[in-house]
């Protein structure tokens, strides 16, 4: 307990320092930053003949999709440490060589024994704070006497940075970093790897598989299998015939599907003889198909179509685990969008010049965060600033039991139809309000980031929102979070159109 209390002592410590020295994050990163993880890891006893890897922490933990701001800071940092002389990095960071033909694969950098990790959040005083630590991978203890800590304010271009999404690369095939489908060269060089490394460890015997594999049933990646083929020959990994009689082995590829478009590619090697003393070897990553990119990527240029009527899956849609049937209560009377001493629901500025307020109300069976968001019919999706207007989305927190009450800038007092939407049309046609709602606050955070990047609206003036092909874009990128921590999120909806 007095060791914890000491190291969480020394880095707020070093945090004010630092704070203190320089409140510019570049000037910062680039004088005192760079310099000293560099030399740490030259000069520190643990990290001598070491393999590291650069990662983005959250929560403590490496993050495969973090923000453009986390991402570049961290490049930066594997950059300088790619050009120090006696730093090795891992493999996947680009710290390798490519292996040239007829030459075993080098998997003595697969091996990573520390990571180097940065922060970056956002303090409760406005101000934003970037650390930087080391991990043992071994013991699963931070490097002591390894850390730095800056804090202060971000600039524009930095602050829109950090609300953009974007996944790491060091990560592709995992899950929320998959492959593309036109990328089966690159897919094909990671499992080469891979099942090379598994191959080259394997002591029992020698593996000869078929020159002239034909595809199996559920293969729909089989250029795929045939480059790891020709890549595993080269590096001497195993061997391949036209002889049938010396077969002992097959090289299988399959696509399992997991959602979606999201699969599981699997590329093993069998041995054809169940007694025979080889085992049977794998390597999987993900990868989307068709058509879809990684997150972060720019998109093709599509051309325009009618999405009216188009919809995208996001989870729990309709579901009651976390909020019940929305309905708007509309009324002349202003004291129901304000109502005094209850700190569910706040005064907005939607209605400032008229008399008639609105407000969404749900049913809570638990506490969550919302976010409330809205399309406007022709107008497209907005995202709306409740009573303060700020530009970071506000979430409201909703209590278990208490209903949920959120003022809107629907006013309409004349005869309306309102129904609840169990789908999430990309374009509804008609005014359509949505509560979604999160139960796990770092995923809240995430949510907020990426809810972040749609127009504010906070007044009682139509404002224009998201549309068409961005619309569906970025609707995409939020199915995907949703799918990411589906657990923990629930909608609703409802559809308001007047009746003349």
């Amino acid at each position: 307990m007095i060791r914890s209390a000491t190291i969480v002592i020394s880095l707020s410590l070093l945090a004010m320092q630092a704070a203190a020295a320089e409140r510019n994050l570049d000037r910062w990163f680039d004088r005192e930053l760079v310099p000293f993880v560099t030399s740490q890891l030259v000069e520190h006893p643990r990290f001598r003949k070491e393999s590291v890897m650069f990662v983005v922490f959250e929560d403590n933990v490496p993050a495969s999709v973090s923000n453009e701001l986390a991402i570049s800071l961290r490049d930066r940092l594997l950059d300088a440490a790619l050009n120090t002389p006696g730093v090795s990095v891992g493999r996947r960071q680009g710290g390798t060589a490519a292996t040239p033909a007829a030459q075993p694969v080098d998997c003595t950098q697969d091996e990573v024994h520390y990571y180097i990790g940065i922060s970056v959040s956002r303090r409760i005083d406005g101000l934003y704070g970037v650390s930087v630590r080391a991990l043992d991978l071994e013991d699963r203890n931070w490097v002591s006497g390894f850390g730095k800590a800056w804090q202060g304010a971000l600039s524009t271009i930095q602050q829109r940075a950090m609300r953009q999404t974007q996944a790491d690369a060091t990560f592709r095939g995992a899950r929320d970093v998959p492959f593309a489908g036109d990328e089966a060269d690159l897919l094909a060089a990671h499992l080469a790897h891979e099942l090379s490394c598994a191959l080259l460890r394997e002591t029992s015997g020698r593996y000869i598989v078929s020159a002239n594999r034909a595809a199996e049933p559920g293969d729909s990646l089989v250029a795929t299998v045939e480059l790891v083929s020709n890549n595993l020959a080269a590096h001497d990994a195993l061997e391949l015939t036209g002889d049938a009689q010396q077969i002992n082995a097959t090289l299988s590829g399959k696509a399992h599907q997991i959602d979606g478009s999201l699969f599981q590619y699997w590329l093993t090697v069998t041995p054809t003889d169940p007694g025979d003393e080889l085992s049977t070897l794998s390597a999987s990553a993900y990868v989307l198909l068709p058509g879809y990119r990684l997150a972060g990527e720019p998109p093709p240029p599509q051309p325009l179509a009618d999405q009216s009527r188009a919809t995208v899956s996001v989870p729990h849609g309709g579901g009651d685990a976390l909020l019940g049937p929305l309905r708007i209560l509309k009324s002349t009377d202003r004291r129901i969008c304000t109502r005094p001493g209850d700190p569910s629901v706040q005064a907005t500025s939607y209605g400032e010049l008229q008399r008639p307020c609105s407000v969404l109300v749900a049913d809570t069976p638990a506490d969550a965060i919302v976010f409330v968001l809205a399309y406007q019919a022709n107008y497209g999706l907005v995202r709306l600033g409740g009573s303060g207007c700020r530009d970071r989305t506000a979430p409201h927190v909703v209590t278990r039991g208490k209903p949920m009450r959120y003022p809107v800038p629907f006013t309409a007092i004349g005869s309306s139809e309102m129904r609840e939407a169990s789908e999430w049309h990309v374009s509804p046609g008609v005014d359509t309000y949505y509560a979604f709602a999160v139960s796990d606050s770092r995923a809240a955070r995430e949510f907020a980031n990426h809810i972040d990047t749609l127009p504010l609206r906070c007044n009682s003036s139509i404002r224009r929102g998201l549309e068409n092909n961005a619309l569906h874009r970025w609707l995409d990128e939020f199915a995907l979070l949703a799918e990411r921590h589906a657990p923990h999120v629930g909608w609703r909806a409802i559809e308001v159109k007047d009746v003349l």
